[in-house]
């Protein structure tokens, strides 16, 4: 009955939030001092004073946007003095609201679709960031900003009236805070939101003095409690304002700020909450978030959840589907012939890819449309697959057993032969004692295989050690690679910390493709763009969106000194073939001309030094040799002794 009661609480606070102007509004838990209340009272004033102000702001630009006598001077000043406003508020407003955020406030400057009935509806992009790019074009499109800063103010307008609403609570501010440390790190330090104008680090500034001046009506209280954890919050913030203050864009070194402000404050700030008796996300244990609450730092193995993203239905058991899920991975008897295995496409020495530019058909003599995307990691995403076409773990199985040229059977086949086994049998058995009615069937034997998968987890590298503290030792090279990386090379800006793939942080809840115009071949002039459509191919035709056409799903850059050759098609069999298209401004730099490609096509100016450090930084990612184990044997057929003499990993093609 308690975790009954605690889930029910928890689903409504996410009910409260997720309704759009219907804010939570039940009081805090546990005893409140007097002098909390206060502060609760304060900030909330000093909260409504900030909304108002940052209406005043796009009022004010929305005002210059309609006179044509503005000049591009005054337009770009109240764009960034918005912005700055913005950044004021930004922590409890995505908080709060983060589907208003991204889709109308502050959002990429790129189209979304959201599912609709019987069609897909297409969100053009708007909001601050769209502006942004407007605004410091070489070319001023005045008609658009004007009808973007319109649309802003009206958006605004609407979410600053839901905000009213809100009860303002001590977990709000807290959770808020921590959620924008993520934030500002990983979209804002790298460029992310400010597309165009290179105003990262003002703005970056104007977050830790907000943090800071928040924080502040706090620490009295957290100082009588814990003056070791007071300090540490008020000298990180303030190392924070210091480093930012001195740096420049380019060569603003953001590892030491991960290591001496991020990292600090990540594991400070939680605990001053807990400190002051407040209530946090991670008091209601039921759920499973995409944040683990128990970690510490950014780049600790287990900052993110794997059970949220793989959808268990239970945590009972999990070693057991674990184990069982590996057998049904290396074990060919999956596939019609019985000669394929998962492992035949994603082989463990090669961190679970093949090696090939497009994948090996079940004969072994055609291929496939696309290659084998590393499993390593492969979990933390929202939809799986180059083209993103299936929405959970447990399904990628049902997608390879039918493929007529992978391996060309059905679950029905499957778990008929599977009978045939005691052992198989009785592990199903065993695994799913719990569920007993599905103990051996279609969703078992996909649910074993995902649990495996989800379980090759390499966050733990020799980058990920320096990062969070762990280890004091890192090349020089790597650090320069990492800073550029998140900085000048505009990595980051698509490839998130810290599983550096489409995931987007701060929440985690969406995984990013992108249109990159990859080429049919090696060449750096006059190069035609891969007939592979991507994910335009999952729409039907009424739903299709011009901007899904040769998209792909951002990959992971996790284990890539392992994983050549790279992109969906194998084009480019270095690393430095991969960051000379990058460098070139992808397919725009060589010759192929996509309206909708978006990779900035500007040259990143890279040396050749600069793509060396790049390089040895995504080379400190690698770890996968922990994760490389195979069967020692296949559960045996006593009913067919022929099947016993498949091979562990099924035939080399």
């Amino acid at each position: 009955m308690t975790s009954f009661l605690s889930t029910l609480k928890f689903l409504l606070f996410v009910c409260a939030f997720a309704a759009a102007g219907h804010i939570l509004r039940v009081p805090d838990a546990g005893t409140r001092t007097t002098s909390l209340q206060t502060v609760l009272s304060s900030l909330d004033k000093k909260m409504a004073g900030e909304l108002n102000l940052l209406d005043s702001s796009i009022l004010h630009y929305q005002a210059l946007a309609n006179i044509n006598t503005s000049s591009v001077e005054e337009l770009r000043r109240a764009h960034l003095t918005t912005r700055q406003a913005y950044k004021k508020v930004e922590f409890l407003l995505a908080y709060a609201q983060p589907a208003t955020i991204a889709r109308h406030i502050n959002g990429a400057p790129l189209p979304k679709t959201e599912p609709s009935v019987p069609e897909i509806n297409v969100i053009a992009p708007s909001g601050l960031q769209t502006l942004n790019e407007l605004v410091f074009a070489d070319e001023i499109d005045r008609a658009a900003i004007k009808k973007l800063s319109h649309k802003l103010l009206g958006d605004y307008r609407l979410l600053h009236r839901q905000m009213k609403s809100l009860r303002l609570q001590h977990r709000h501010l807290f959770e808020g805070l921590q959620q924008q440390l993520v934030r500002s790190f990983t979209l804002g330090l790298t460029g992310f939101d400010t597309p165009s104008s290179g105003n990262a680090l003002p703005e970056a500034r104007v977050v830790f003095q907000t943090m800071a001046a928040y924080y502040s009506e706090y620490a009295p209280l957290v100082e009588s409690k814990d003056s070791t954890t007071n300090a540490l919050i008020l000298t990180s913030l303030a190392r924070a304002r210091a480093m930012l203050a001195e740096g420049n864009f380019d060569s603003f070194d953001r590892l030491a700020f991960l290591r001496q402000v991020i990292n600090q404050l990540t594991e400070a700030l939680p605990d001053a909450q807990r400190l002051l008796n407040i209530e946090s996300a991670g008091d209601y244990g039921d759920l499973p978030s995409p944040i683990n609450p128990q970690a510490d730092h950014l780049f600790d193995a287990d900052w993110l959840n794997a059970e949220y993203y793989a959808n268990f239905s239970s945590a009972a058991y999990s070693e057991q589907r674990q184990e069982l899920g590996k057998l049904l991975f290396f074990d060919p008897i999956l596939s019609n012939d019985l000669t394929s295995s998962c492992a035949s496409c994603h082989r463990p020495e090669l961190a679970f890819t093949d090696g090939y530019a497009k994948s090996l058909s079940t004969d072994g003599k055609g291929t496939l449309q696309r290659n084998s995307p590393t499993l390593i990691n492969s979990v933390f995403a929202e939809k799986y697959f180059h083209d993103m076409r299936e929405e959970f773990l447990e399904r990628q199985v049902k997608h390879v057993v039918v493929d007529a040229h992978e391996f060309a059977t059905d679950f029905v086949t499957i778990e008929e032969r599977i009978r045939k086994s005691d052992d198989y049998r009785q592990l199903f058995k065993e695994a799913y004692a719990n569920q007993p009615d599905y103990a051996l069937s279609k969703w078992s034997i996909s649910d074993a295989l995902s649990h495996y998968v989800a379980s090759l987890q390499g966050m733990n590298a020799e980058f990920d050690r320096y990062a969070r503290g762990s280890s004091d030792e890192l090349a020089p090279e790597v650090i320069r690679g990492f800073n550029l990386f998140m900085g000048k090379a505009a990595c980051g800006t698509c490839h998130f910390a810290p599983t550096f793939n489409g995931l987007v942080p701060p929440q985690y809840l969406e995984s990013e493709s992108e249109v990159l115009g990859v080429p049919d071949s090696i060449v750096w002039e006059g190069a035609k763009l891969d007939s592979d459509p991507g994910r335009i191919a999952n729409f039907r035709p009424a739903d299709e969106a011009y901007f899904n056409a040769y998209a792909f799903k951002t990959p992971t850059v996790r284990n890539i000194a392992i994983t050549a050759p790279y992109m969906h098609n194998g084009v480019y069999n270095t690393l430095e073939e991969v960051m000379d298209f990058y460098n070139r401004g992808g397919g725009a730099g060589i010759g192929i001309e996509l309206d909708h490609q978006t990779l900035p096509p500007d040259p990143l100016g890279l040396q050749e030094d600069e793509i060396s450090d790049i390089i040895s930084f995504m080379k400190s990612l690698t770890d996968y040799e922990d994760l490389v184990e195979v069967p020692a044997r296949l559960p045996s057929f006593d009913e067919v002794p022929a099947w016993n003499n498949r091979p562990i990993g099924g035939t080399p093609k």
